[in-house]
């Protein structure tokens, strides 16, 4: 947990320990330079200031802290898009709060059981139902990376406000060259093929793809990665496409009409299927192309704020792998 004041070595559900199955927690809290807002703790020890430069996160491993979660349950509900309407959309997994469903809200999770290793994130995730040759499998795990987005000043990144909804992905998608995932953000393939949302193997894949992959193993069985928007409008917890309240970060700085910095949530979703099972792969929702995901943030507030002060704003990587 978080909470620890050394560094604690965990085997990864997919590996021995490792340089991805550790996860570097901080000895105390550490002093950050005084941007507004950022009052260091009382008394606090830490390193002394960098340079202003030295804030800026520069590779997705900089400032960040992870949280594990279980598979909770599978039910046909999504409090986004169907909210209060059991059954209304297509078969999602959930992970986080045992409670949600299809009634639910911020407020009516927190403090709600979770399958989170930290009790705090009572937030609730989802995905659709991942089938090979038509019969439903079970994921194994959910692992959520909340960082600052590379290119962003560490200091002036906040939580997601309690009760936010988003959505990352396009479940319209169907590989067929629409290219738009929906949330303001296209899929991109770069030099190593490289798409977000992607499909890869492992929870740190080394490579993501389009399609799932049909050479994932035991020990790096199929996952699908999603990372979410990173700047708010500062008003609306959701909105009618459930997108317009939330936009990307460009070169560290958010869009004048989005101006509230938050954390990037990254999820990796990980599934035991492995080998040619990869090329028999389909969605609830359709298409492998349209893999989507799903946040509705039940968390409580002061656990989110106290991991970021301590990871994030201290320029840290407080990961599990």
């Amino acid at each position: 947990m978080l909470a620890g004041v050394a560094v604690v070595i965990a085997t990864s559900p997919f590996g021995s320990p490792g340089p991805e199955g550790s996860r570097a927690v901080p000895v105390g809290p550490t002093e950050r330079a005084g941007h507004a807002g950022h009052t260091p703790p009382s008394g606090a020890p830490g390193p002394s200031e960098p340079a202003g430069e030295d804030w800026v996160a520069r590779t997705d491993d900089d400032a960040l802290f992870s949280v594990d979660c279980r598979f909770s349950h599978r039910a046909g509900d999504d409090p986004i898009v169907h909210p209060g309407v059991p059954g209304a959309s297509h078969s999602h997994e959930f992970f986080g709060s045992t409670a949600t469903d299809a009634a639910s809200t911020g407020p009516s999770l927190r403090g709600t059981a979770t399958t989170c290793e930290d009790a705090d994130d009572t937030a609730a995730y989802w995905v659709p139902t991942l089938l090979v040759r038509g019969v439903p499998v079970e994921p194994v795990l959910l692992r959520a990376y909340y960082r600052a987005r590379p290119g962003v000043d560490v200091r002036d990144v906040t939580a997601p406000p309690p009760g936010l909804a988003m959505i990352s992905g396009d479940p319209s998608a169907t590989g067929s060259g629409s290219g738009a995932h929906g949330d303001g953000h296209a899929g991109t393939a770069g030099p190593e093929g490289v798409v977000d949302p992607g499909w890869g193997c492992g929870l740190r894949p080394r490579r993501l793809r389009a399609e799932p992959p049909t050479d994932c193993n035991d020990r790096s069985p199929l996952t699908l990665q999603l990372r979410f928007p990173d700047c708010w409008d500062g008003r609306h917890l959701d909105s009618v496409d459930h997108r317009g309240h939330v936009a990307r970060s460009v070169d560290g700085a958010c869009p004048s009409t989005h101006p509230v910095l938050m954390t990037e949530l990254q999820v990796s979703v990980s599934w035991p299927v492995t080998g040619a099972d990869g090329a028999e792969v389909t969605l609830a929702s359709g298409a492998v192309q349209g893999a989507h995901g799903d946040f509705l943030n039940g968390w409580d507030p002061a656990a989110l704020d106290g991991h970021i002060d301590l990871c994030v704003h201290a320029k840290a990587n407080c990961t599990i792998g």
